[in-house]
């Protein structure tokens, strides 16, 4: 019996994609950037043996969901050897937390896609390469593979649309302190609702101009442009979302709150930066200088909050 186990952080998508060009190879319509977190990630093992629990157990439970996102993944590594193999993978969200918009989907998809390369291909892997792997679970997954400030191209087919890692915590020393918040929505419903809002064209355009602005204020540590820039795109992500075919809301009261005390700590002289996914979760960016003030703030208002600074890429772990 051969055991791996590999840990892998969440990402913020700075840039966000919303929609997908091709669902099957999971190409985005444009470029998306991110940075990972610390305090966020999965844990995940697989028992390379015969077994009748085959497949992926997150807290101990069979989630057919992540074994069809899985299969792509196996197939584009391993081939037709791909039905061939039997594994039992246990995975795990580390902290727990009934919340959407934290991109648990994108270190769950890192770590597990580092797992089946260590399993059934061995050796060092190139991350960039892998991160074409990785986009098959999903394409944050890709970028929260390579760590550090990331950024997915979203090319014209599968060999086009890698992660690169183009910066990390030397270059700028963000702080992050996470709001989760809970939600019914689906981030799949999500992403094919967008594509009927009269305004997706624009956004893409705007978008993937953005890139290109946010990589640069992450390279000139601007915190404050890369900040302004989160929130734009934020404000027309969401709005995409609400002017679909079905009005989907997926920010909540308490996003707004959370905003709210945001730009009045702002007005106040804080580095303080609101950023959300397609979740009501926020992400509030901001200096090692004001982070302990903001986690404060936050906490008054009655959320329960985590610190956090720039994550690394994936890993594997102890092997036995």
């Amino acid at each position: 019996m051969r055991r791996y186990s590999a840990s892998a952080n969440t990402m913020q998508a700075l840039v966000k994609y919303h929609g997908l060009r091709d669902w099957k190879l999971r190409i985005p319509y444009h470029d998306s950037i991110s940075v990972n977190t610390t305090s966020l990630s999965t844990q995940a093992t697989l028992t390379d043996e015969p077994t009748q629990d085959r497949g992926v157990f997150i807290g101990g439970r069979k989630s057919d969901g992540a074994d069809s996102r899985l299969g792509p993944v196996l197939d584009r590594l391993l081939g037709p050897r791909a039905d061939k193999v039997s594994y039992r993978i246990d995975s795990a969200n580390l902290p727990k937390i009934r919340a959407k918009g934290l991109g648990y989907s994108s270190s769950a998809g890192a770590a597990l896609t580092l797992l089946c390369h260590r399993a059934y291909v061995g050796g060092k892997p190139k991350l960039e390469e892998l991160s074409r792997a990785a986009r098959l679970f999903a394409a944050s997954a890709s970028r929260s593979l390579v760590g550090g400030f990331s950024r997915l191209y979203a090319g014209k087919d599968d060999e086009g649309t890698y992660a690169k890692r183009f910066a990390d915590q030397q270059t700028m020393d963000l702080r992050m302190v996470i709001v989760p918040l809970p939600s019914k929505v689906h981030t799949e419903d999500a992403h094919r609702e967008v594509e009927t809002s009269p305004f997706f064209q624009a956004r893409i355009r705007s978008a993937q101009e953005r890139c290109d602005e946010m990589e640069e204020a992450v390279l000139k540590n601007e915190l404050e442009k890369l900040g302004v820039l989160a929130e734009r795109d934020t404000l027309e992500l969401h709005a995409i979302t609400m002017t679909g075919s079905r009005g989907m809301l997926v920010m909540s009261e308490d996003s707004i709150r959370v905003i709210s005390k945001v730009r009045e700590l702002r007005s106040d002289g804080m580095d303080a930066f609101f950023s959300l996914q397609t979740g009501p979760s926020v992400f509030i960016n901001t200096s090692e200088r004001h982070q302990k003030k903001v986690m404060e703030a936050v906490k008054r208002l009655g959320y329960r909050a985590y610190y956090s600074s720039v994550g690394r890429e994936a890993r594997l772990e102890d092997e036995t």
